[in-house]
């Protein structure tokens, strides 16, 4: 472990065409609304990694029929979160920091825990947003216990999630199965990865769900249904970027299969980079 790595170097310019597995940001957001639509959906292009892996299993362990055939992963129709139930994190932050506030709606307790480390990653922010909008949580980090009832009042909560997007999201996704809806406001430093909160807005519309985010610092979800669909999986712009540069390093070329016209993904910005 302690010898030198002898990176690889081009002799030339490099051509190639390189397929990249789907976003993770994208896979782990549908799977969560299709599981709050209670009517499921599928999804083509679905990256399998931990972290999606822990999603599934997260939605597995409330309820949802979860299967993958290889080719779609099926999230099936159900009748409500419900626990009792526990939840493996591992180190996933969109599973600790998503799966929560979904998982408020569910009717009996869930525990989450995941990996030691995780256990050091802030989550008193989503926590006690939640418990500001009705839930009943115990703890302010990893483990920690939610007493679902199966409803949230929801309402208006001012957070600072200048320490990660995901607390935004996170809510967002939830936020139309809650009774009156869901407020984010944002009071701190700047919120990074604006872009992620973007993907989650858009999300949320393409399944059915009125948000409002005109205003800075600001997003409201309506209350209301969220549609069962088909969703497509974009490949990962991000992990697509060091086969481009390599191209653009080198002189030479490279396609990325599926790359979207329109997409929130923060990676399409390399595309005005090698420009």
């Amino acid at each position: 472990m302690n010898q030198p790595w002898a990176a690889p170097f081009a002799t030339g310019p490099v051509h190639a065409t390189v397929a990249v597995p789907g976003s993770k940001s994208i896979t782990n957001r549908a799977l969560l609304l299709a599981a709050l639509s209670e009517e499921g959906g599928t999804l083509t292009g679905a990256l399998r990694s931990r972290d999606s892996q822990l999603m599934c299993d997260a939605l597995r362990a409330l309820g949802v029929p979860v299967t993958d055939d290889g080719a779609q992963v099926v999230v099936g129709a159900h009748t409500g979160l419900r626990g009792p139930a526990l939840v493996d994190c591992g180190l996933a932050g969109t599973v600790m920091r998503f799966v929560p506030p979904a998982a408020a709606i569910a009717d009996g307790e869930v525990r989450f825990d995941g990996d030691p480390r995780a256990r050091e990653r802030p989550m008193s922010t989503v926590l006690d947003a939640l418990r500001a909008l009705g839930a009943d949580i115990d703890g302010d980090g990893l483990p920690f216990t939610l007493h679902g009832t199966g409803r949230v009042a929801g309402g208006v909560v001012t957070i600072d999630a200048s320490a990660s997007s995901q607390f935004v999201s996170g809510l967002l996704l939830a936020g139309a199965r809650y009774d009156a809806g869901v407020t984010v406001h944002h009071d701190g430093k700047p919120v990074p990865s604006l872009p992620h909160i973007d993907m989650t807005v858009q999300m949320l519309r393409e399944a059915g769900v009125t948000v409002a985010d005109d205003e800075p610092n600001t997003w409201r979800v309506e209350p209301g249904p969220i549609a069962s669909r088909d969703w497509m999986v974009e490949p990962d712009l991000s992990n697509a970027t060091p086969f481009l540069a390599a191209a653009a390093a080198t002189g030479g070329a490279v396609t990325v299969p599926g790359w979207p016209t329109d997409t929130t993904q923060p990676g399409d910005v390399f595309r005005e980079i090698a420009a």
